[in-house]
């Protein structure tokens, strides 16, 4: 350990220049994997709240019959005109003046019908609502057909895009870390070179450099947990984002470190060759 730090300290500039390297590299892989997270989380939610709004023309209890036998429908809800009102009021008090000018007969009963995971989609959701709305028991359907397309064309290209992007920061991190400390150790060739051609064994000539390099790993890593940490805890805009990062900093701890590992003992490697 001693010996890690003294080449810590001896290549103090190109030590900085590593440690903010992959620093760099952490935080960038950090932020997309997050990006990416939050839109997953969005898109899942937009997907878990989908439901389709029928309005009954007949008895509620003969419409709910047809719709729980329905290919596609997961569960069915009836919603009072006192319920739906609750709800409307809940969701939009900005209009109770304009509710209270309506009067009371302004909403009916309806059946929320809850779609199968895989008929989420628009493409299934258009043929589930049409075979509702053929039921001669049925007045009408809804679902907000345009603003959900739109919503899950957006997510998608974006959980897509995210997702590029963060495949890009792995790769960038990847090759940040394992190239800043070949750079650290091939500009500690001369002593290297003296040691080992003094007789010192490969192993005490190598342990000094990989400890090097944990230190390396480590400390970057120190620099960007505790930050991410406390934003996510504070400002994370999705649930479960805490434990997400959680997962994620000792993943990119392990894999930062054992790049930096392989970096440092390539370039050792390197440096042993040139000497036969």
């Amino acid at each position: 350990m001693k010996e890690a730090f003294k080449a810590f300290v001896s290549a103090s500039y190109r030590s900085a220049f590593a440690v903010l390297g992959i620093t760099l590299s952490i935080f960038m892989l950090v932020i997309t994997a997050n990006a990416a997270f939050v839109s997953y989380s969005t898109y899942s939610r937009i997907r878990d709240d989908i439901r389709i709004e029928v309005f009954p023309k007949v008895r509620t209890e003969e419409v709910v019959s047809f719709l729980k036998v329905l290919g596609g429908v997961d569960s069915v809800e009836i919603v009072s005109e006192e319920k739906a009102r609750k709800e409307f009021e809940r969701f939009y008090p900005q209009l109770s003046d304009l509710l209270s000018r309506l009067g009371e007969d302004v909403f009916y009963p309806m059946v929320r019908v809850y779609p199968r995971d895989h008929w989420r989609e628009v493409e299934f959701l258009d043929i589930l609502s049409g075979e509702i709305e053929a039921y001669r028991g049925v007045a009408g359907v809804y679902y907000g057909r345009e603003w959900l397309k739109a919503a899950q064309d957006f997510f998608k290209f974006l959980l897509g895009a995210n997702v590029v992007v963060l495949l890009t920061a792995f790769v960038v991190n990847l090759l940040v870390s394992y190239y800043t400390v070949r750079f650290v150790v091939h500009h500690r060739r001369n002593l290297i070179e003296i040691l080992r051609l003094a007789g010192v064994s490969p192993f005490r000539l190598r342990y000094p450099y990989v400890l090097l390099s944990v230190m390396y790993a480590l400390i970057s890593w120190l620099l960007v947990a505790p930050v991410a940490l406390y934003l996510v805890r504070y400002y994370g805009p999705a649930p479960g984002m805490l434990k997400f990062n959680t997962t994620l900093l000792g993943g990119v701890l392990l894999i930062t470190t054992i790049t930096t590992v392989m970096g440092g003992l390539r370039a050792l490697s390197d440096l042993e060759r040139g000497l036969r």
